[in-house]
């Protein structure tokens, strides 16, 4: 398997790509979910309305709790965000890193103010899951 560039984030190949890594991972650790079928499933149709992928990543961010850009009031989803970051480096190129390492590398450097609430939540629950630090570094 080929890992997508950035330019290839808007393409559906990308998306189902990463659907298939995001529930394939869930699995793995053993918390899937039904809901997680529908994981960035209107990203694809947003990208085929509007035909500008910044817009469809920035809609998708603050409206969905799997990232810190949520903007909602039910809170983060955690185990979603921890998959998400655990399944990134099965797809994308621009960013071969585990959960562990997307707190530490990505988390900690673009939402400093958020850093410690997420990493509160998110440590013992990667802790819980079996994803060993030590391991993953």
């Amino acid at each position: 398997m080929s890992l997508f560039t950035k330019e290839d984030r808007s393409s559906f190949p990308y998306w189902f790509a990463h659907w298939c890594a995001f529930n394939m991972t869930a699995l793995v650790l053993k918390i899937w979910k039904p809901k997680y079928l529908f994981h960035d499933f209107e990203k694809p149709w947003l990208m085929w309305l509007w035909k500008d992928y910044k817009k469809v990543q920035k809609w998708h961010r603050e409206h969905n709790r799997h990232h810190i850009d949520y903007t909602g009031k039910k809170g983060w989803d955690f185990d979603a965000m921890i998959i998400d970051w655990e399944c990134s480096r099965f797809t994308k190129e621009s960013a071969p890193w585990n959960a562990w390492m997307t707190l530490e590398k990505v988390i900690k450097v673009k939402y400093p103010d958020q850093y410690e609430e997420v990493k509160k939540h998110v440590v013992p629950r990667m802790i819980e899951l079996g994803l060993n630090h030590e391991q993953n570094l």
